[in-house]
């Protein structure tokens, strides 16, 4: 071993992070050991405190408060809900800066294959939300045979309760995934969006 105890740890932590390779963890743990004291104690301050974040109670998202920021927002669209997989692609949509509506998390797509069923998903907290007033609900998963099983049972389940359902266009390549897409995709893909069940 060549380099010391600490920086091994700190490169095999970040390894595990998919889509992070052993040579980008070790560029990243030589970035930690250059920045300065006080940036330094923030990021290990952030590490120590990670454990509290949370999913919100409401949509998923991460929160440190039990309500995340979205949800409390209160100049955000109440009646309209976007469905995505994991709290990334809401990350990626918020990016765009022109969706104002409110977000829910599934933590996941219909997978067999996984053993991921419907029960294993967040849907039921979704069509509770119906209940509770939402009118228009965008299915924003990523475009795989998953993505489209899962949207598939959204809108059967959706369409039973007179809301509007819409599914984001395929300005996303078949087998591509939201939080890689470029803004400008992203952004054609909510343009383009298509009403699938509900409305006149």
């Amino acid at each position: 071993m060549i380099y010391p105890e600490e920086f091994e740890v700190v490169v095999e932590f970040l390894s595990k992070v998919q889509g992070i390779s052993e040579r980008a963890a070790e560029r990243v743990a030589l970035l930690l050991g250059k920045v300065d004291e006080d940036e330094r104690r923030r990021v290990v301050n952030a590490f120590m405190e990670i454990g509290k974040i949370k999913p919100c109670k409401i949509c998923g998202l991460p929160s440190a408060g039990g309500i995340c920021s979205v949800c409390s927002d209160e100049s955000r669209d109440r009646e309209t809900v976007c469905v995505v997989e994991q709290p990334r692609d809401a990350l990626s949509i918020e990016k765009l800066g022109r969706y104002r509506g409110l977000y829910h998390v599934l933590g996941g797509v219909i997978s067999p294959i996984e053993d991921i069923g419907p029960e294993d998903l967040r849907i039921d907290g979704l069509l509770e939300r119906v209940r509770d007033g939402v009118r228009r609900v965008i299915i924003a998963l990523n475009p795989t045979v998953e993505g489209e099983a899962t949207s598939k049972f959204l809108l059967d389940r959706l369409s039973r309760v007179g809301v509007e359902v819409y599914r984001i266009a395929y300005g996303i390549p078949y087998g591509g995934t939201i939080d890689m897409s470029d803004e400008l995709t992203l952004q054609r893909a909510f343009e383009d969006m298509k009403l699938l069940s509900g409305g006149r």
